[in-house]
């Protein structure tokens, strides 16, 4: 048993337990295309924590030891890990940053230019003001009591 893959160890108990593909990924609580990547033995498109547990769970369905599966989810992790390398040395994400923070300081600078500006022009300019000295009341009514 050891040259045959983890994904027909799998289809093949399940089949002997007349299993199907759907009824699996409903134990599991997940879509039939992912059983059918783990029996064609491809790794779905999931983070491989997630994987493991999906081949343990469906491994505890059909009856299969964690002895039997456990080779073939270290090899997964081997596999992971190698590509994870060859990846991660060459990317470096830099951020690109536009130019919407110049514009909105541009935007601020010519606000507070135009502020002060109009400060300094109406600062001295108080012939449209009246100055009020004091309070006048309206003179008293006389009033005839008739």
């Amino acid at each position: 048993m050891d040259n045959i893959s983890l994904g027909v160890m799998l289809a093949d108990l399940r089949e002997r337990m007349g299993l199907t593909q759907d009824d699996v990924a409903n134990k599991i609580h997940v879509r039939k295309t992912v059983i059918d990547d783990i029996e064609k033995n491809q790794l779905p498109h999931a983070p491989l924590v997630f994987v493991k547990g999906y081949i343990r769970s469906y491994a505890e369905i059909v009856g299969l030891s964690a002895d039997q599966y456990q080779p073939h989810i270290d090899e997964l992790t081997k596999q992971s890990k190698s590509q994870q390398k060859k990846i991660q040395p060459h990317t470096f994400i830099t951020k690109k940053q536009g130019k919407a923070p110049f514009i909105l300081i541009g935007i601020f600078i010519l606000l507070c230019a135009l502020g002060i500006t109009l400060y300094y022009v109406n600062k001295d300019d108080k012939n449209n003001l009246i100055e009020v000295s004091h309070y006048i009341s309206p003179s008293p009514i006389t009033r005839v009591n008739s």
